[in-house]
């Protein structure tokens, strides 16, 4: 994974500053090394927590009367709510972030679509089909990277509204 990259990195990274600074400083380098390595390792975790939101498929489950959408934009979509589901090859063309996350093929979060809806959207843009379930108040779009397990959720879902 990409995480031990930049772990290494980062190391690598301290121990260089630790070492410019103990030359030019004698001990006073150790602090000023230790607050490089400290922001280093900051910026180290918090691209790896962002790397890891992009990488992980959205934890979904139709539980009871709901669809659970776990993560960093979770949802609960009331299935008494639901008006249509369908499984669709294509996204919606979206016009801009509302609330979201959008890197490289992860798009996750609050979206405005073609016509101004709003939709929320846990997807990989490139990994079709895509779940659409509509309710009154937006379009809610659902895929993973595995085709299969979308169709599986997509007939879970199916199954619980009949």
């Amino acid at each position: 994974m990409i995480f031990i990259p930049v772990l290494l990195a980062a190391a690598l990274l301290g121990v260089f500053a630790y070492k410019i600074g103990h030359r030019r400083n004698g001990n006073k380098g150790r602090s000023w090394a230790i607050t490089l390595m400290s922001i280093i390792f900051g910026i180290t975790v918090l691209v790896a927590g962002i790397l890891l939101v992009v990488v992980l498929d959205p934890d979904v489950q139709v539980v009871g009367d709901r669809i659970q959408v776990s993560g960093l934009y979770k949802r609960d979509i009331h299935l008494e709510d639901v008006e249509d589901v369908s499984l669709k090859k294509e996204l919606p063309v979206i016009q801009d972030q509302v609330n979201g996350l959008s890197i490289g093929n992860t798009l996750r979060g609050t979206f405005r679509i073609e016509g101004g809806e709003i939709s929320t959207m846990f997807v990989q843009k490139n990994t079709p089909p895509f779940i659409h379930i509509r309710t009154g108040e937006r379009l809610f779009v659902i895929n993973f990277r595995d085709s299969q397990e979308t169709e599986d959720l997509y007939g879970e879902i199916m199954e619980e509204l009949e």
